[in-house]
């Protein structure tokens, strides 16, 4: 048997949906206050991130992605463009630059360099990074697109950083590796005795160059 309050739930029409009540609730925008400030209400969350020349993700885009204008298709000209500026790319190409692109490319993935007769030139395949390679490889400067980007950065820059200061155990640790074996890292990564933790010779040399600009006046005992 229906209840007096559902029976009157039942005659009024407008039903109070979850899509009604989303539309009359006042969202507050809470973080940083660069965002707040150019943030548009009534843009969605991917509208506003593209806008303001942000990424919503790192992982890459799911799902479908909003196209408010056609594509244009490429013409002949920019065909043959491309395939001038290809051609150009690939005959200027330096040892740097083949070295760079053996890292860029994935382990069992290749570029074949051609001439105009289509004989093979060079065959450059891809090989993975070593660790070290990994933790000295710096990142390339983008230089920002949207005057947002560019107050978020200044206010990265002149935030506050926690220095990180060397235990003393960690200092007497330290100055025993480089007594031993001076600014030899190779040797340091190969000593079982000392290197217990099994650091990289990129990590030992990171931790004697804090040790030192943490203690200038160091001298190594012979």
């Amino acid at each position: 048997m229906a209840t007096p309050q559902k029976r009157r739930a039942q005659k009024n029409g407008k039903k109070n949906t979850r899509r009604t009540a989303d539309k009359r609730h006042k969202y507050k925008i809470q973080g940083n206050a660069i965002i707040k400030q150019n943030w548009d209400k009534k843009q969605t969350l991917i509208q506003n991130y593209k806008r303001l020349g942000l990424m919503t993700s790192l992982n890459g885009k799911a799902g479908g992605i909003e196209k408010l204008y056609p594509e244009k298709k490429p013409t002949m000209m920019d065909e043959d463009n491309n395939e001038e500026s290809q051609d150009q790319e690939e005959k200027e190409l330096t040892e740097e630059d083949i070295a760079r692109l053996e890292t860029t490319l994935k382990p069992g993935e290749g570029l074949i360099q051609r001439d105009d007769e289509g004989n093979v030139i060079r065959v450059i395949v891809g090989r993975k990074k070593t660790h070290n390679e990994i933790l000295e490889e710096e990142p390339e400067f983008v230089e920002a697109k949207t005057e947002v980007v560019r107050q978020l950065e200044e206010q990265a820059k002149n935030a506050h950083k926690n220095i990180k200061y060397q235990s003393t155990y960690q200092q007497h640790w330290v100055a025993q590796l480089i007594d031993k074996h001076g600014d030899n890292y190779k040797a340091m990564f190969w000593d079982t005795d000392l290197n217990q933790n099994q650091l990289t010779e990129n990590q030992l040399k990171k931790k004697c160059a804090q040790f030192l600009k943490q203690n200038p006046e160091y001298k190594r005992e012979q």
